[in-house]
């Protein structure tokens, strides 16, 4: 009679359910993996085989076959590893059944060793949905599963160890695993406290006006781009940037740190900081949204509920630039490759930067632009009309007079974020029933339940009427006038909420 284990397979984000069935018969000394058992999984027969017989187990000459069921779904990973060794060694009769609620994975070295896999902790959320109670994990995972609330996890680095639990012997429960990180007590204080970040706003001279925008970006979680000539601040301006985001709230960082599992990320350092992906330029579209064989998550999806920061934007291929366009805009991207597909979400804050011209000059008061009129025309034209109307914000960035370098900066990140996390406040008791937590993702309907007082209804209306607002446009001038009232405060959107706001969306000519 086979046995039967448990298990799951990876596709992308999604996870699926996967039984092994091992068998262990008379016949030729046969290893068989049927099941649409991909290449990592193929060869778990030389690591198994390898790893039983290092660890001072016999290997049974007979026929052995394992079969992943369902059949029609492709299996990726070494994950299989470890109770696969643990299924042979019940067959053969060299270790009692393994107990109901109790699910294994790692892979196994030769030597018996067991290393760490990817996607453990959605994995270990699926398999407590499944009903598991009780994980054995490889120790440099154990950090990782300790994020599940209700799970009690054990790590092993050998498969002798988890052998001898399984016979009677003790193997610890983590102690985080025990209490859970997501259980809501002390969450901020288990993951430890957060080293300054290397670049404040206070170190910034000058640049108020650009500041001012940033502050209005982070407060309700807006895109925005800066154009400016070369050494500007630009770039220094756009990694301060994550110094006044507010930090991650449990259920995001859940959603964060399951999307860098999947990706193969070391989570033994967890932290409460957004995350802040800097794109190269020079970065494929199959980077930026990511996909292939393996579903792997892209740069949009591993900086969910953070930031995407793009130097020199205009630099990017088109191709790239385009593709940002339905992540923008729909907040979750689905992956397809043949019959396999994943959904990831993709809830980020664009950062970009840009020079007006190839040689960085054009429009400069004091150092002339060397590009025709053609290169100029040429390379802003890499940047689409529909791209830039998804943008909230579009502000410059000038060149800094001398003086202004040795003068001291008013207001520090510290201050910044804390305007910012009362402005949020302010957006999540108004927009909580909805399911939103920021400006940024409020719908037309609800743009539309926004009441203006007849000043500011005319003045947006002439505004879109005299630069040509799209509906999108007008959408994202509303968005970004509701931010600045709850910066200010207010339960209203005012005229002065307006002109701000559409001075941010009118420098494009959008």
């Amino acid at each position: 009679m086979a046995v039967i284990l448990p298990s799951y397979c990876l596709q992308g984000l999604t996870v699926l359910p996967v039984s092994l069935e091992l068998s262990v018969s008379a016949g030729m000394p046969i290893f068989s993996i049927i099941g649409m058992a991909g290449t990592s999984v193929q060869e778990a027969k030389d690591r198994v085989r390898g790893a039983l017989v290092s660890s001072g187990f016999k290997f049974p000459l007979t026929r052995k076959v394992v079969n992943l069921a369902p059949a029609d779904l492709a299996k990726q990973g070494s994950h299989f590893d470890l109770p696969m060794a643990l299924g042979f060694l019940v067959e053969s009769e060299q270790l009692r059944a393994l107990p109901a609620g109790v699910w294994t994975l790692g892979e196994l070295g030769l030597d018996g060793s067991l290393r760490g896999v990817s996607g453990v902790l959605p994995a270990l959320l699926f398999a407590q949905r499944c009903g598991a109670t009780e994980v054995i994990v490889p120790r440099e995972n154990l950090r990782e599963a300790a994020l599940v609330k209700g799970l009690r996890v054990r790590g092993a680095e050998h498969l002798r160890q988890v052998v001898d639990y399984f016979e009677g012997k003790d193997l610890p429960i983590f102690e985080e695993g025990a209490v859970g990180l997501l259980d809501g007590a002390g969450f901020g204080a288990r993951l430890g406290g957060e080293e300054a970040f290397h670049l404040d706003f206070s170190d910034i001279s000058g640049h108020t006006a650009a500041k001012r925008a940033l502050l209005v970006a982070a407060a309700g979680g807006h895109h925005l781009a800066m154009n400016g000539p070369p050494g500007s601040g630009k770039s220094l301006l756009g990694e301060a940037f994550a110094s006044i985001l507010p930090p991650l709230k449990e259920g995001e960082l859940l959603e964060v740190l399951q999307i860098h599992s999947v990706a193969g990320h070391n989570l033994s350092h967890l932290s409460l900081r957004r995350p802040f992906r800097a794109v190269h330029s020079r970065s494929t579209r199959y980077a930026l949204l990511g996909g292939g064989a393996s579903l792997a998550p892209g740069e949009v999806s591993l900086a969910h509920h953070g930031v995407l920061f793009m130097d020199e934007f205009p630099e990017f291929d088109r191709e790239v630039l385009e593709a940002l366009r339905e992540p923008l805009e729909a907040r979750e991207l689905h992956l397809r490759h043949g019959k396999r597909s994943s959904v990831y979400p993709c809830q980020f804050q664009l950062i970009a930067t840009m020079n007006p011209c190839p040689c960085g000059y054009y429009g400069d008061r004091e150092k002339p632009c060397s590009c025709t009129a053609a290169r100029v025309a040429q390379y802003q034209r890499k940047l689409s009309g529909p791209l830039l109307d998804r943008i909230d914000l579009n502000i410059e960035v000038p060149r800094l007079p001398y003086e202004d370098f040795r003068l001291s900066a008013l207001e520090d990140s510290a201050t910044l974020l804390g305007r910012v996390v009362d402005a949020r406040e302010r957006q999540r008791a108004r927009l909580a029933h909805h399911g939103i937590e920021c400006n940024q993702a409020m719908t037309p309907r609800l743009l539309k339940e926004e009441k203006l007082d007849l000043k500011t209804e005319d003045l947006l209306k002439v505004a879109a009427t005299r630069h040509a607002l799209s509906g999108r446009g007008i959408h994202r001038v509303l968005k970004v006038a509701r931010t600045l009232a709850d910066l200010d405060g207010k339960d209203w959107i005012e005229v002065g909420h307006m002109m701000e706001a559409l001075q941010y969306r009118v420098r494009t000519g959008t």
